[in-house]
């Protein structure tokens, strides 16, 4: 972690140029995982596979904020491996106990293959959270057209307008081990084809839902280990048509923050 100072000059004229300062604090922290699986909101994004992953935020002492976000993925346009990268800038403060936090956050897939007239994996979201108590509420809404490739039934791509709800709660049972549970739901905002085998002619899913439960335990100040096991609804696998990235699992994460 590391400390600067932006100092910002402010100049007025009451009898004569008088100049003021007003320093504003960033701080700035770097952070590195290596994951047995990347699940984003439920669904693997490696096929199953291993991730590595890291990232940088930049906080200002006013309250806000802009960060990156890095992890590779290979469930891209076209079975396509690549980068996915995420920005984000905020702002984030405290009322009488309650915290609250507001930005915008755009997900970047570099390598992505895109078929022509057809929905692009990147997106861009706002969202507002609210956390008290360990417990937290966060709503994500998609502003762009785009809406992570997804592709609504009769090519309704245009999937802006659709949500995820981030529900959870930590519990700390000592200075180094915690436990965690979170429910999230993804609700479309056109519906979508269900591409389960067997599935009725012309069925159609608006939502699935993704949940999780795992501990935390920090080895040290800098590094901990995440074991949680993420699992879907059958809304998932009709979404995607393969059970391999949307099965319930184990997944294993050693991170390090700087």
């Amino acid at each position: 972690m590391k400390k600067l100072v932006m100092v910002t000059a402010i100049a007025a004229a009451t009898f004569g140029a008088v100049s003021t300062a007003q320093a504003v604090e960033v701080t700035t922290t770097a952070n590195a995982n290596i994951t047995t699986d990347y699940k984003f909101r439920g669904i693997s994004q490696t096929n199953a596979g291993p991730a590595f992953q890291g990232g940088f935020d930049a906080a200002f002492s006013n309250g806000f904020y802009v960060g990156n976000w890095n992890s590779n993925v290979n469930n891209l346009g076209g079975g396509s491996s690549g980068l996915e990268m995420d920005f984000y800038g905020g702002y984030a403060g405290e009322f009488k106990g309650i915290a609250y936090d507001v930005g915008t956050l755009y997900y970047y897939y570099e390598g992505a293959v895109v078929t022509p007239g057809l929905p692009k994996p990147d997106t861009l979201e706002v969202y507002g959270k609210l956390s008290y108590a360990g417990a937290y509420a966060k709503l994500s809404v998609a502003v762009s057209d785009d809406y992570f490739a997804f592709q609504g039934v009769n090519a309704q791509n245009d999937q802006g307008g659709s949500t995820y709800l981030d529900l959870g709660y930590t519990l700390p049972l000592s200075d180094k081990l915690s436990l965690t549970a979170h429910y999230g739901l993804t609700s479309f905002d056109k519906d979508m084809a269900d591409l389960r085998p067997g599935a009725p002619a012309l069925s159609t899913i608006d939502s699935y839902a993704d949940y999780s439960i795992g501990a935390t335990y920090a080895l040290s100040p800098k590094y901990s280990v995440t074991a949680a096991y993420i699992e879907t609804d059958d809304d998932a696998f009709a979404l995607t048509g393969n059970s391999d990235i949307t099965d319930g699992s184990l997944v294993v994460t050693f991170s390090a923050k700087f």
